[in-house]
């Protein structure tokens, strides 16, 4: 039988620990496609700027983090996973 171990007692897991950059939006097309979004927004020369300025539709900043709000979304995954006590037959 499986069971969970925790390092410390009554602290809920997972628990965000660190917040670095945002999440890349989706359909961005992967790792390669999140860069070369980035790269389109940064420079106005770029060919695909106006386009990925468009598509998006709202102001998007890589660096802007909101660690309060994932902090709270992860805290509320780490309560729907704590186990629950096994009952004995």
């Amino acid at each position: 039988m499986w069971r969970a171990t925790y390092p410390h007692s009554g602290v809920l897991y997972p628990r965000l620990i660190e917040a670095k950059g945002r999440c890349p939006p989706e359909d961005v097309r992967g790792p390669w496609g999140y860069a070369e979004f980035l790269d389109a927004l940064k420079d106005s020369e770029h060919e695909r700027h106006a386009e990925m300025l468009q598509w998006l539709g709202v102001e998007f900043d890589p660096d802007a983090i909101d660690a309060e709000a994932l902090a709270a979304d992860v805290e509320a995954l780490a309560k729907s996973w704590v186990p629950k006590p096994s009952t004995k037959t």
